[in-house]
């Protein structure tokens, strides 16, 4: 029986691929136009596009309209049943995490985290937003809103490294536990902070969090980069 041919896209997918991986062409490098690419394998502008299409949605490169296709920074995976913080997270993919605190203090909680929190709008809460970075780019926008009852006790923490580490250092007890969230949404705010165009979509993941002993510590919203985070989960069918 003879052998099945991949189909030629996905042919010169694998090529792009094996160049990439190789060093040929690194981060922030154009790849050949999809002329050049046309001519090189004697197939159809289309062949090549689907080809580069199917690269684009794994991540490996990215095009800007009117200019060309570049290969890509890697994506950040982030895994849906692992309840870990940023740091450990960056580290774990071999980046050089950064966060920088752009704001903190006491204000009133406001109707949305006020009911994910199941408080009044006016409770006062502890509230900390901080940028996050990986290798000198901003990739992430993470606001931090602490239960009435732990604001005095985690003010002055170091907001610029772990927040579950800061929080078990001074409560004596770990973060157990999250009820998450995910959706992809357009925020001018951050696309301004993040660096990125105002249609970019961002990965919000928000997180309803428990400490060990079963009290509710608060909620935090997180805003990524739709370009350099990706969500993975493992679903099981009982």
């Amino acid at each position: 029986m003879a052998r099945r041919q991949s189909p030629i896209y996905a042919q010169i997918e694998a090529d792009l691929r094996r160049a990439i991986a190789d060093g040929a062409w690194r981060v922030g490098n154009r790849l050949p136009s999809e002329e050049e690419l046309r001519q090189r394998y004697g197939v159809s502008r289309m062949t090549v596009r689907q080809a580069l299409e199917r690269m684009a949605t794994a991540g490996l490169v990215h095009k800007r309209q009117g200019v060309g296709t570049f290969v890509a920074k890697s994506k950040i995976e982030r895994v849906a049943s692992r309840l870990i913080g940023f740091h450990e997270d960056a580290v774990a993919h071999g980046l050089r995490p950064e966060t920088r605190v752009l704001c903190a203090g006491l204000e009133q909680v406001g109707d949305e985290d006020g009911e994910a929190l199941g408080i009044a709008p006016e409770a006062e809460v502890l509230r900390v937003t901080r940028l996050r970075i990986t290798d000198g780019e901003p990739i992430g926008l993470n606001t931090i809103t602490v239960m009435p009852e732990f604001a005095a006790a985690l003010a002055d923490i170091d907001f610029t490294i772990s927040f579950y580490t800061g929080v078990a250092e001074r409560l004596r007890v770990e973060v157990g536990e999250a009820a998450q969230t995910v959706e992809a949404v357009c925020d001018g705010r951050a696309a301004d902070l993040l660096q990125v165009e105002l249609s970019m979509p961002l990965l919000r993941v928000s997180r309803v969090t428990y400490l060990a002993d079963g009290r509710l510590l608060g909620v935090t919203h997180s805003l990524y980069r739709g370009d350099r985070y990706f969500l993975s989960l493992t679903l099981r069918r009982s």
